[in-house]
């Protein structure tokens, strides 16, 4: 990393990825995704019933264009729970967390522009980054703790970048979680600078013991905007999220309503319907388990596996795991082999935007079946330990 803002191209990625997501017999461990039988299935279902029971026809007109009222405020309430002093009012709902990046982006970058963003970063958001024509800024993540604000500060003064983007919870894809001494501490330092702050909080619900606080807490609406969505603890499929963009707002609400009116009102009311009933507490203490049983077998068959000296930092929460091989290998010759045999990773040069010092990967422990993920990550070791020696 040069400290310095770089200019890049990055197209095809998310939508590779994507393309990936429905292929019959495929052990995913690309897709940060959880597995189909992590999903409350029966507990939608019934939500989608009663919400038609309740609004009849209404369930498929326009409707308002920052969406569900009930919704917004049950989802402010849940925010308060995390130290964020904001109402329904202050929240717009978005398909998913990368429309909700996407707004905000569009508002605040012109092409030219400098955005800062971990290294490394989620290969979606690079890809938005580069559409925008935006340089990027990429701040190391040095360990589990996320960003440090000493290393942060001076590089926000020298460059003034438009905004700053930290998933400070389970960052993707290192796994780190900033403690709150450092989450204030961003804040302070953004607001001293004039830089706008934008908390990436998509798997901020997948924290073993719960959600830690917002960023929002430390914020009076004037440096912190929040984009999250209900993709990596409810469904992907619903493509349900929402933004506080704080001082931003009708802006956000207008550029939003440009694009495509409003979300999805069937999808915004059976959410509500999920929330109303209390579901969603039970439904994430099942989903925190599972994530901690599958990422302990993740790391016990990669121990034993994966080529001696390996690293792998234990994220505190999700079912992801940022891997680190103790020396280069040709990982686009690895994915070859292991594409053959129907088994497909991410590569960890995706989330950079130079190539990084150490070859890396990222790897799904939720999406693929105990018994899949067993079976895959044994044959990616071998692979990887072949490729080791000289040979994929």
């Amino acid at each position: 990393m040069t400290g310095e803002p770089q200019t890049f191209r990055a197209t095809g990625r998310l939508v590779d990825f994507m393309r990936q997501a429905d292929e019959p017999g495929l052990i995913n461990l690309a897709a940060g995704v959880p597995g189909l039988d992590a999903l409350p299935a029966d507990e939608l279902r019934a939500a989608f019933a009663r919400g038609f029971e309740r609004e009849g026809a209404g369930m498929f007109a326009y409707h308002h264009p920052e969406g569900d009222r009930r919704l917004r405020e049950l989802l402010a309430a849940r925010l308060k729970t995390r130290g964020a002093e904001v109402r329904g009012e202050q929240l717009v709902t978005v398909t998913g967390c990368t429309q909700g990046l996407q707004l905000l982006l569009s508002l605040l970058v012109q092409p030219g522009d400098i955005v800062a963003v971990e290294a490394p970063a989620y290969y979606g958001l690079l890809e938005l980054l580069s559409t925008a024509g935006a340089r990027v800024l990429p701040l190391p993540v040095g360990d589990g703790d996320g960003l440090d604000p000493a290393e942060v500060e001076p590089l926000l003064a020298r460059w003034k970048p438009r905004c700053l983007i930290v998933c400070a919870a389970l960052s993707n894809p290192s796994g780190a979680t900033l403690p709150e001494s450092r989450r204030e501490r961003l804040v302070e330092i953004c607001r001293t600078h004039g830089v706008r702050l934008i908390e990436d909080d998509i798997y901020g619900e997948l924290v073993d013991g719960g959600a830690p606080r917002s960023m929002l807490a430390w914020d009076d609406g004037s440096t912190v905007s929040y984009v999250t969505s209900f993709s990596k603890t409810i469904s992907p499929g619903l493509r349900a999220g929402f933004c506080v963009p704080g001082s931003l707002h009708e802006d956000y609400a207008a550029r939003k309503c440009q694009q495509d009116l409003h979300s999805a009102v069937p999808t915004e009311v059976a959410l509500r319907e999920f929330l109303e009933t209390g579901a969603l507490d039970p439904h994430l203490a099942r989903l925190r388990a599972r994530n901690l049983q599958r990422r302990t077998l993740g790391l016990e068959i990669i121990a034993r596996s994966f080529p001696a000296g390996t690293r792998v930092n234990p994220p505190r929460g999700g079912y992801m795991l940022w891997v680190e091989l103790p020396q280069p290998a040709d990982l686009a010759a690895v994915r070859e082999a292991a594409r053959r045999e129907s088994i497909v990773f991410a590569s960890g040069a995706v989330f950079f935007t130079q190539p990084p010092a150490r070859t890396c990967l990222r790897l799904n422990c939720a999406k693929a079946s105990a018994d899949e993920l067993q079976h895959g990550l044994t044959r990616l070791g071998a692979l990887l330990c072949a490729a080791a020696q000289g040979g994929a």
